[in-house]
């Protein structure tokens, strides 16, 4: 299976579980929160979608670069892969403020 990873994409919050059983993994930008949301609350709504999927998550908190991975603790990606994932949406990050995309970009093994 390559390193790589595909173009980062979104989806929205209850569409996370289903990415994460086909061995993708998301990383949210803290930003889509918006002024009233919180981190914990969003891990939570995820957690309990992708329980109900029968998948079970782990978050990783990027604070420098203001972002969470969300991943399934049977299918979690390398640290390459994480960084790769994470350059690919410092990249976008702009495309997706001014579009004011809401959601979790998803990056997969190609």
């Amino acid at each position: 299976m390559p390193d790589r990873v595909a173009e980062p994409y979104l989806v929205d919050q209850p569409a996370i579980a289903g990415e994460l059983m086909l061995g993708k993994w998301c990383i949210y930008l803290h930003e889509w929160l918006g002024e009233d949301g919180d981190l914990d609350t969003w891990q939570i709504q995820v957690a309990t979608h992708a329980a109900r999927s029968g998948v079970e998550v782990c978050f990783v908190e990027i604070p420098r670069k203001d972002m969470t991975l969300v991943a399934n603790v049977r299918a979690l990606p390398s640290f390459d892969q994480v960084t790769e994932s994470v350059s690919a949406l410092e990249y976008y990050r702009d495309h997706a403020a001014v579009r004011r995309w809401r959601g979790a970009s998803v990056s997969r093994r190609h």
